[in-house]
């Protein structure tokens, strides 16, 4: 996507534009990163695979097609290091965590043959979509204003003994912060 018309969208009008841009577009998985850098949510993917009613896992650390590919086997990190396996019909979404895979290296030839294809930009008129659905416009979320939180006041450093530098954090802590 590639319009100022699409600044401003929240992850539900991002995942709009990206299935109506994919809607003629024959695939059988769809990959996607964790994560964005820019609100770090973890939501587009989720979203575009509920608007294409498609399956979709995410944080995948290991990813196997089968022979026939019909499904795929997904391996998932969850909270505590536990992994969880996940077996899918395909087409699906799925959203990597890093480590999937080990990244290889292209080739210069790779790298000539990379440059001379064409990356498709898709604009608001090529999108089919109309400028009340994406943007800030077609957001759920409604950003009010950003700002930096407020200065905190410089840390303390207490020297001494162990025993007495932890009699003056008690006594800091109950007198002043009276957290206890």
């Amino acid at each position: 996507m590639n319009d100022t018309a699409f600044e401003g969208a929240d992850s539900f009008a991002s995942a709009k534009a990206l299935a109506k841009a994919i809607k003629d577009v024959k695939y059988d998985l769809i990959l996607a990163g964790k994560q964005a850098v820019d609100f770090d949510c973890s939501q587009v993917f989720a979203c575009l695979a509920e608007l294409l009613n498609l399956p979709y896992v995410s944080v995948v650390v290991g990813l196997e097609i089968s022979s026939d590919g019909k499904t795929a086997t997904a391996k998932r990190e969850t909270e505590g290091g536990v992994e969880e396996v996940i077996e899918m019909p395909l087409p699906a979404v799925i959203a990597a965590q890093k480590g999937l895979n080990e990244p290889r290296y292209a080739s210069l030839p790779g790298i000539m043959k990379a440059k001379r294809k064409e990356i498709k930009k898709i604009d608001l008129a090529a999108s089919g979509l109309d400028a009340g659905e994406v943007g800030e416009k077609g957001s759920k979320l409604k950003t009010k204003n950003y700002r930096l939180p407020p200065e905190r006041k410089a840390g303390r450093k207490i020297e001494g003994e162990p025993a007495e530098t932890a009699a003056e954090v008690a006594r800091l802590l109950r007198e002043e912060a009276k957290l206890i």
